[in-house]
């Protein structure tokens, strides 16, 4: 393990100060198969009845759109606020944040719940339009009530402490149980340890980015000349977001993480635009985020 930070975390000092959290949604998505119409398909062009699928768009894309709008920025919101936990879904986040992440998640469902409520007032009227649009593939059957509908939409977490090897108890011999044990503990250590990682690669992320397009943005020299390199507000949007996020992602409560958003504050200091204006503010904030990725590059090789 690199020295800028040592994983010395049991499961024990991870139950005091991490939380497992999941984010379960549902959506209906308005897509069905014809089998009859993919059977045609299929016998057309002498293909295996596998060959293809034909799937049918029941309503038109911007009748979900609203719905989608809102799940697509409420599972990327989850993952920023959150870190990864081995591979069945479940993340991990700091205890310390999660009164503010069950606000987050409250404020998500509300949207979720409202851009529902606005599909289902104009769902008869997506049905009747589809009539038209579908033709002679359109099939009542194919269409839930409004019951149904309202039934396959869902937004929810769930909250898990992190288990602990002192937690286990087994009818089994000592010998066993410690061998558990040490598995348990070696799984929280390794998880843990990816978690880490995945916060120093954001932070050389936003780091790298800025280097690349300071040091390759040259503005126009003169009317009509053309500006190369241009960068967006978000370049530095993007590094006060995760100065934001960062203290609910320091689940070891460690003191060199917990300094990395200091470090990230003159990136953040100034606006895109100023940046644009000053090329000795450029090479001086490219500097700044230049030192940071020398600070991270070991850790994440």
């Amino acid at each position: 393990m690199n020295a800028m930070t040592k994983i010395v975390s049991t499961s024990a000092t991870l139950s005091t100060r991490a939380l497992l959290v999941s984010l379960s949604i549902s959506q209906w998505s308005g897509r069905r198969l014809d089998r009859a119409i993919t059977k045609e398909v299929n016998d057309k062009h002498s293909a295996a009845a596998d060959a293809s699928r034909v799937n049918k768009l029941l309503l038109p894309p911007d009748a979900l759109a609203g719905i989608t709008k809102v799940v697509s920025a409420t599972r990327s919101g989850f993952l920023e606020r959150t870190l990864p936990w081995l591979d069945d879904g479940q993340r991990v986040m700091s205890s310390d944040a999660y009164l503010n992440h069950t606000s987050w998640i409250r404020k998500q469902r509300a949207q979720f719940e409202d851009k529902v409520e606005e599909f289902l007032a104009d769902y008869d009227k997506h049905v009747n339009d589809a009539k038209k649009r579908l033709g002679s593939m359109f099939d009542q059957n194919d269409y839930p009530t409004k019951a149904e509908l309202r039934a396959k939409f869902s937004m929810s977490t769930n909250v898990l402490p992190v288990p602990t090897s002192n937690d286990f108890r087994a009818e089994m011999t000592e010998a066993q149980a410690d061998l558990i044990r040490r598995q348990i503990e070696d799984t929280v250590t390794e998880a843990t340890s990816i978690a880490i990682k995945d916060i120093y690669r954001r932070v050389h992320d936003v780091a790298e980015r800025m280097v690349d397009r300071l040091n390759a943005y040259k503005p126009a020299a003169k009317p009509g000349d053309k500006t190369e390199g241009q960068f967006r507000d978000s370049l530095v949007g993007n590094v006060r977001d995760l100065i934001g996020i960062l203290p609910s992602l320091n689940i070891l409560g460690d003191p060199q993480l917990a300094a990395m958003a200091d470090k990230l504050k003159p990136l953040a200091e100034h606006d895109a635009d100023d940046l644009r204006s000053s090329a000795d503010l450029r090479r001086s904030v490219a500097a700044e985020a230049k030192a940071i990725l020398d600070q991270v590059a070991d850790f994440l090789a």
